[in-house]
């Protein structure tokens, strides 16, 4: 009888494969060249917050619009509009959903100015498919760049308890930059660090729903 020269300990090293299951998209991406569009969204936005009582839901301070602000109008509106609803299609097509499946998008934001500080507590989006943000102007960074942070939670709560706890990370942080566009699942908790700036953090937030359209 022939003796097997497979060492199965090795054999599993070399070939077994660790799969990520149900992973999160997260799409990021900082837009080139929006220096003249963020001074008018900066614009509007603080000439809106002047007459118009904030929205009280996460955010703990600062200011926040109603779900309007793709209504608003406006060159600069319209412009961000875009922008958003391609990144929408754009992290679609990255899912690599069947081909046969199309979807249209609707989606609404609101205006948020956080100051010294505010932040957002944990939270996430009910009855949406894709959330976002656009960042309008970061504001400053301070506090060791701590300050201000988006905060983005493992989606498993119950992983921090007993998967390797406290060496993998219970969150991801992501820095603010003037331009960046990101999107994430609606389902995903998310928060925002409290900001120490001087100027103000501004950002518009949005949640998209995913209409089928043909299949």
């Amino acid at each position: 009888m022939s003796q097997s020269k497979h060492n199965p300990i090795a054999d599993m090293a070399k070939d077994a494969e660790l799969e990520h299951l149900f992973s999160t998209p997260i799409l990021k991406y900082v837009l080139p060249d929006v220096e003249s569009l963020n001074d008018s969204l900066r614009e509007l936005i603080l000439e809106r917050e002047k007459s118009t009582p904030s929205e009280s839901k996460s955010n703990q301070g600062g200011w926040q619009s109603s779900g309007d602000f793709f209504r608003w109008g406006g060159s600069a509106v319209n412009t961000l509009s875009n922008y958003i609803q391609k990144a929408l299609d754009i992290a679609t097509a990255k899912l690599n959903l069947p081909d046969n499946f199309k979807f249209e998008f609707e989606f609404y934001g609101w205006a948020a100015v956080n100051r010294k500080g505010n932040y957002n507590t944990s939270h996430c989006h009910p009855m949406s498919t894709w959330s976002g943000i656009y960042y309008v102007d970061p504001g400053d960074h301070v506090d060791g760049g701590n300050g201000g942070l988006l905060e983005l939670s493992h989606p498993v709560n119950a992983s921090v308890m007993s998967f390797f706890p406290a060496i993998l990370p219970p969150e991801i942080t992501i820095k603010p930059e003037a331009g960046m566009l990101i999107l994430f699942p609606s389902y995903l908790q998310h928060s925002v660090r409290a900001y120490w700036g001087e100027r103000p953090r501004i950002s518009v937030p949005f949640n998209a729903h995913a209409r089928l359209t043909a299949m």
